[in-house]
């Protein structure tokens, strides 16, 4: 389960800048793409042009602006709605389309559903992939979200908590989200107060925040290097007095300080208890990872020797120990740490094993993948092209892929299907609410 998902509030890489000045146009959207925003046509220096327009409903007659060119397309900023669609609906939160964190609050919610529900079997059709059963989409209600990514600014204005902009790094500061948990929207004006102290006026910051079992596991990462002294150590540990934070950390995702630890950040997998590293990759959700919990264990069937490939802190896997035997393959050396150390707490060292190894450049090879009744993969967005290779040339009965991006499990799923596996059952996950992102757990079987 490696780090795929793009938390709540990172800023996106590219420029605010438009590289493409127009006055507005006037156009009518036809239809809603993949990615959530509105396709439309029209002339663009001469040229008939498709355009990406966000906000916005299919029959909708809107001006748009046109911003930059997306290879053949042109995405466009949204500057008014001249013909709103009679389904139209007042969005939840105050900083939509502003906040770049959701992107489909006005659609009405069956009409959004059943687009999202719909997106999984679209990317298998142009791969001549089909599911031979697609289960109902299981769906993650609001202020759900257990995990963040805050921006933290100090600016000549005073303190900035928020979330970046739609394809910008101005950060939107915070008010309220209807998307995240709300501990976690708590721990926002503490955040904001904490700025004055920690970072240099002009100095940013990210707050990546998970909520464990335990509470809040904060992790505080500037953009510039700044020393861990006296002072912030001191403010820092009266934040996470103020706040119950279980633990504050500060450094970087990959060599990070815990400054001061209240209790351990603790994830409960079965019989095992996992300790994170800080700013470990989590499911956004506890519902919505049950769901993925209960697909693995009714699809597993009998299957006594499971491979977890890209099993990150062993989410999909630890549950299932000791009723069988597991083996963890995940390249980030933190967590397969942290699955080592609860394996060794546990006393179930003889029962399962995490492993480091980089599964995209070295995958593990269909000779080992032999000696296990299942494989269960969650890759990153980009997927598992050269591990479903190995699985392809393997024996393994049964495969279970969760997928956070339906393109490139489609790819994946062409090149199992080629090797003899059936795609025997699919289930569309809506983890990120009201954003274009869907997730999906899927099985195999030869």
């Amino acid at each position: 389960m490696a780090r795929h998902h793009r938390s709540v509030g990172r800023p996106r890489r590219g420029s605010a800048t438009p590289t493409v000045s127009s006055p507005p146009i006037t156009v009518t959207i036809d239809a809603i793409s993949a990615g959530g925003t509105g396709r439309a046509t029209a002339d663009v220096n001469g040229t008939q042009r498709t355009l990406d327009v966000p906000y916005v409903l299919a029959g909708e007659m809107v001006e748009a602006r046109v911003t930059r060119p997306r290879g053949e397309r042109f995405d466009t900023e949204l500057v008014r709605i001249l013909t709103p669609a009679a389904e139209r609906q007042q969005p939840a939160c105050r900083h939509f389309a502003v906040c770049g964190g959701c992107a489909l609050q006005h659609w009405p919610d069956p009409a959004y559903a059943a687009w999202k529900a719909e997106a999984p079997a679209i990317a298998l059709r142009y791969r001549d992939v089909a599911a031979a059963q697609i289960a109902p989409m299981m769906r993650t209600a609001p202020a759900t979200r257990r995990r963040a990514d805050f921006t933290l600014k100090h600016t000549t204005d005073g303190a900035i908590v928020g979330f970046a902009r739609r394809a910008s790094h101005a950060i939107v500061d915070l008010a309220h989200c209807p998307v995240l948990m709300p501990a976690l929207v708590a721990l926002v004006p503490p955040l904001r107060a904490l700025i004055a102290d920690v970072l240099p006026r002009g100095t940013s910051a990210e707050a990546v925040v998970n909520w464990t079992d335990t509470g809040a596991d904060v992790l505080l990462v500037p953009a510039d290097r700044l020393p861990l002294d006296l002072d912030r150590r001191m403010t820092l540990a009266a934040f996470a007095e103020a706040t119950d934070a279980a633990r504050v950390s500060w450094g970087s995702r990959r060599t990070s300080e815990p400054v001061v630890t209240r209790r351990a950040p603790r994830l409960r997998l079965g019989q095992v208890d996992v300790e994170p590293s800080p700013g470990a990759f989590l499911q956004a959700s506890v519902p919505s990872e049950a769901a993925l919990q209960a697909c693995v264990r009714t699809w597993l069937g009998s299957a006594r020797r499971v491979v977890d490939l890209y099993g990150g802190v062993g989410t999909l896997s630890l549950g299932l120990v000791p009723q069988r035997r597991v083996t963890l393959v995940e390249g980030d050396r933190a967590a397969v740490a942290a699955v080592d150390a609860a394996l060794r707490k546990a006393a179930l060292t003889g029962i399962a094993e995490a492993q480091v190894r980089d599964l995209a450049r070295d995958p593990m090879p269909a000779e080992d993948l032999n000696a296990y009744d299942a494989a269960i993969f969650d890759p990153p967005r980009a997927g598992a092209a050269a591990q479903s290779a190995e699985l392809a040339r393997s024996h393994v009965p049964t495969v279970i892929a969760v997928s956070c991006d339906p393109v490139s499990f489609a790819r994946d799923a062409r090149i199992l299907v080629d090797g003899g596996y059936r795609l025997e059952q699919l289930m569309p996950v809506d983890q990120f609410l009201w954003s274009a992102h869907v997730e999906l757990a899927a099985v195999f079987r030869r």
